[in-house]
Parts: C-alpha cells; structure tokens; sequence
C-alpha cells in the first residue's frame, strides 16, 4: 500500500507523528477514567493525513493532552486466548489488553499486519466484530494503522475491540438468519427510504437524539428484527457499485437532512462519510481479501448506518441541499481541493477555531478521500463530496445530534 503524501512530503512530519504518537500511547491512556477517549492518535493521524505540518501536529498534542490521565493497572494480566475473550467489554482490562497485544506483536517480529488479520478474523470470537461497537472508534484506528503503516495504532485499535465490545453487537451480526444472500436484496438507499417508515422503530428515541442511545434498539425485539432485516437485505453482489452507493449516501446523510435555509451539521452523522473511507482501506489491505471478511466488513459499516440513522431521528434527506452547491474555484479537481482546504493550510503553526475539532477534521478528510476514489474509478460523481465539503466548510458552526438542550434540529418527520 502506498503511503498518503503526506506524509511524506513535509520534511520531518512523519518522525514528528510518529514520535507524538509514541508518546501519548506510552503516556495517556486510551479510555480515559469517566469513560472519554484519548483522541490525540486520530487527531495525529488525520492532521498528517490532510497533509498538515509538523508544528500543526505539536500544536494538536499540546491542545489535546490537557487532562488526560495515564494507564492504571488492570486487576490481572491477559496471558492467552481464553483470558482475551473472558474479559472482553471490561474496560478495567484496558492496560492487560495493550500490553497483551503488544506481546502478540512481538511474537510476529512487529508484523502488525499479521497482528491485526490473526486477532480479527481467528478464534471463537473474532475481534472483527468489535470494530463496529460504540461509534466505530474501532474501525477508524484500524484504517489509519494500515493507511500509515503504523503498528502503535494496530495495537491500539485491537484494544479498542476488546475493551469496546458488545456482544449485543456480535450477536447480531452473526445471527443465524444473516446466513446466505437475501432473495431480494435492496440498495444502500432503497433500505434507508424503508428504515424512515417502518414502524417497528417508531418510539424508540423519546429521549431525544444521540448514538449513545443505541441500546434502545437492541433491547427491542421488534427492532432488533427490523435491524436484521435490513442488514441481510442489503444488496453486496457487486463490492464496488454497493462502496460507491454507500459513499454517496453518506455524504448526503452528513450534509444534506437539515431544513432548508437553516445548516445544520449531525455529530454523529457526519462520522458516515469516515465510516466508507475506512471500509475502503481496508478492504484494499492485505488479509481482507477474503469474501466471508468483506461481507462483515460491509455488512458491519451499513449496521453503523442503520443504528446511526434511527438514533439521529430519521431525519429526511433532501439531495438538492447539496447539489445546489456550487463549487469554489476553477479547474481541474485537485485545485478546487486545495481551494476548499486553503483556510486548512493558512493555518501552518496551529489549528484554531472549526479546525482544532476531531470530527470536523475528519470528515472533511473523508469527503476529499471518497471524492478521489469516486473520479479514479471514472465517477463523474466526485463533485458531490467536493460540494460536501464545501459546504462543511462555509456553513458549519457547532454540531447538533448531541441531545442538549435547545441544540438546532434536523428535518425531522414528525
């Protein structure tokens, strides 16, 4: 796999992250004690994956480290397979897990590759299920591993799948009734149309928006049925046709289910453009090749989909919201990218404002990846997520989703 440039075209930017990344992982731990998360990795890595500078990256670290604590001691070590699964979902395990993994790192001559496919796809549970628990935190440290060949974030990530697990989560995506192709599957699209008027998953979310709320479903038998259903319905005959309806349908989700003439930007919606960017690295990665692994890769992403949808309302999607967008700049694709990310570069020794938040970051990174990857398969269809992350750009000012109090609202049916 090729490495992003770059990474490599800053001099001394990748020994800078590589350096900050090895620091906050040997300093900070990754679950902090009132449950957040450290996020200075994936703010590292998505700073370099932008193609940021070496001081952005130090003034990331200083701006993120504040507060964070350090590792504590789990109450006993991991030694082997059985210990790995007996603990799975206990954060108290988080310090065992990372030193466990880095062991089996070992044991493979630091060939995290190998690492990260054994520990996914092996054993009476393998870890491939834990990249979709919580919000796909996960899935997101996984591709950046791989993106930049960095095994302190393999690690990681595989820490992240143990400590984040949820066996609700692991037991539907293996259930039974997934078995096999669905008689008459449907598109990305065709299945969320259905998703907005199934009344099986009316009532659910009486407190109000927020993905922490996803239990909701899972308790509820008759959602739980719902989410099944469309998950085996989903239509993965061709890998390719079901990436890029996934990829268009997630920019539209972030971008366009706000009431016209008022922006709103979802929290948790907009981390489905990030969700394809990551299923499209990994499913080029080496050890992913196989169709059972694709098939839960894809069929992992569109339940993250699933649950992020109802949790955020089921707002309606209105397409014109985005392509009445005009796109800033004249010229080829690569100028008009570099015009949406002029306000990014203008900033070389630190990152202020929209720009020293993760997830804004992050999905404008995910856009101009999934852009790119739309035009190289001759996609005339690339101008979608340049107007998406124009408009992420011009218009975003704070993120609703969240349920707080008196936060702006989608367009939401009533």
């Amino acid at each position: 796999m090729m490495l992003p440039d770059i990474a490599m075209g800053q001099e001394g930017c990748r020994a800078v992250f590589d350096s900050l990344l090895a620091k906050t992982h040997v300093g900070h731990a990754l679950v902090q004690p009132d449950g957040s998360r450290n996020t200075i990795p994936t703010m590292l890595a998505t700073v370099v994956l932008l193609g940021g500078t070496s001081d952005q990256l130090h003034a990331v670290y200083e701006l993120k480290k504040a507060g964070l604590r350090s590792w504590q001691p789990s109450p006993r070590n991991i030694a082997n397979e059985e210990d790995k699964i007996c603990f799975l979902g206990d954060e108290r395990f988080l310090r065992a897990y990372m030193t466990y993994f880095s062991m089996e790192n070992g044991k493979l001559g630091g060939n995290s590759t190998a690492l990260a496919v054994s520990q996914l796809v092996d054993g009476s549970k393998p870890l491939i299920y834990g990249l979709f628990a919580g919000i796909g935190q996960p899935l997101i440290f996984l591709s950046d591993a791989m993106e930049l060949q960095a095994a302190v974030l393999v690690v990681e990530s595989l820490v992240l799948c143990a400590v984040d697990w949820k066996e609700s989560i692991y037991e539907l995506l293996t259930d039974p009734l997934l078995a096999g192709e669905h008689t008459e599957p449907l598109s990305p699209e065709e299945l969320l149309t259905r998703v907005a008027y199934d009344g099986r998953l009316s009532g659910l979310m009486k407190v109000g928006p927020g993905f922490h709320w996803v239990s909701h479903i899972l308790s509820n038998p008759l959602a739980r049925e719902a989410v099944i259903e469309y998950v085996h319905r989903l239509n993965c005959r061709d890998l390719r046709l079901v990436l890029n309806q996934l990829a268009s349908l997630s920019a539209m989700l972030a971008c366009a289910t706000h009431k016209p003439s008022e922006p709103a930007f979802d929290f948790y919606l907009s981390y489905l453009p990030t969700y394809i960017a990551c299923l499209r690295v990994l499913l080029g990665s080496p050890g992913f090749h196989d169709s059972q692994h694709t098939l839960a890769l894809v069929r992992g992403v569109w339940l993250l989909f699933i649950f992020t949808y109802i949790t955020q309302l089921r707002p309606i999607l209105d397409a014109a919201l985005l392509t009445s967008v005009e796109l800033p700049g004249t010229g080829n694709s690569e100028a008009r990218w570099e015009a949406i990310l002029a306000e990014f570069r203008s900033q070389p020794s630190a990152l202020e404002g929209k720009y020293s938040d993760l997830q804004f970051l992050r999905t404008l990174r995910s856009l101009r990846v999934l852009g790119e990857a739309a035009e190289s398969g001759g996609d005339k269809g690339g101008h979608l997520y340049m107007r998406a992350a124009w408009k992420l750009v011009c218009q975003w000012r704070r993120w609703t989703g969240l349920g707080d109090c008196g936060e702006q609202t989608l367009n939401i049916r009533l």
